[in-house]
């Protein structure tokens, strides 16, 4: 049966994650402190992963029972040749004496110019705020706010793909919820429509419909699932961005990686997954929404069910 093998959240958007063997759901359908922090300039324009390839030197561990961030430098970024010499020589500044982790500081996590935001301005070489919510954080789908969701089998899969290990295909991805005892892209068939029973034998249809016997039946929708009691309907499949073709840890870009995601992807894509609505196969892990008012808690450990 398939069970709950890891949970991921990134309490601050970009910055690494942290690993949870149990975490709440809130009221705004969302795990606790999942995307809680995200940073923003001084004009207030949203800077993420997406924009800047120097999230790749940034290491994170977060005491959230404090409120806290401990933030260092990644020793490889500092001869990293995917930066600009301006940003490596303020980078090299800003390390340190060299050790395991170069430049580390604890801060407080608190919205503002406070906290972390004097360090990481020093890092992006620009001016930063910190920006809290706290009920739902900030997804980048609003209208599917629940845990992303893959096999954990699929990102075994993909590193096998890219000659990276394990560690680097769930840096690179940055999923929520990841799921054991299933077979890679298991997780496409949540996200794949479903068509409603018809009543009838297509046989018996009316002569209008029996041409398109789905023509007067509602449109196909995602499955449902559940993971103990917590339910959930799978959205879609989530559209990629730039941020999986860097190497987490210097922002180097590995070559052709769309390119060749995608023809892996479309030869090995499961009989039973409609992919007809992706637009592209450069597509990884779904998309949720909780269905129920929760409250609840997922566990590490618990069983997921389909409906």
């Amino acid at each position: 049966m398939p069970t709950l093998e890891k949970i991921t959240i990134y309490p601050v958007k970009s910055l690494d994650g942290l690993d949870l063997g149990q975490c709440g759901v809130l009221p705004a359908r969302a795990l606790e402190n999942d995307r809680r922090w995200r940073l923003v300039d001084m004009d207030g324009r949203v800077i993420n992963a997406k924009r800047s390839p120097l999230f790749s030197a940034i290491r994170a561990e977060f005491d959230l029972s404090e409120r806290l961030v401990a933030l260092w430098l990644e020793p490889a970024a500092l001869t990293s040749k995917a930066f600009p010499e301006t940003d490596l020589v303020r980078l090299r500044s800003l390390a340190g004496p060299s050790d395991t982790r170069m430049g580390r500081e604890s801060f407080h996590l608190e919205p503002g110019k406070g906290g972390p935001c004097g360090w990481l301005s020093e890092v992006f070489g620009v001016g930063v705020l910190l920006q809290e919510r706290a009920d739902g954080g900030f997804p980048d789908d609003r209208d599917a706010a629940g845990p992303t969701l893959i096999s954990s089998a699929t990102l075994t899969e993909v590193a096998r793909w890219f000659g990276f290990d394990l560690a680097e295909a769930r840096r690179r991805f940055r999923v929520n919820l990841e799921i054991g005892d299933c077979d890679a892209c298991w997780e496409d068939t949540l996200a794949s429509p479903v068509r409603p029973q018809l009543p009838l034998s297509v046989f018996d249809l009316p002569a209008e419909l029996a041409a398109d016997p789905y023509a007067d039946r509602p449109p196909p929708e995602p499955r449902d699932f559940s993971i103990s009691d917590i339910k959930f309907r799978a959205t879609n499949v989530c559209r990629r961005c730039v941020v999986p073709t860097r190497d987490s840890r210097t922002g180097a870009v590995t070559e052709h990686f769309r390119d060749a995601f995608e023809a892996r992807r479309g030869r090995g894509m499961r009989a039973d997954v409609d992919a007809s609505g992706w637009g592209s196969l450069y597509r990884l892990a779904i998309n949720t929404r909780l269905l129920e008012a929760p409250g609840g808690v997922l566990a590490v450990g618990s069983p997921l069910a389909t409906h």
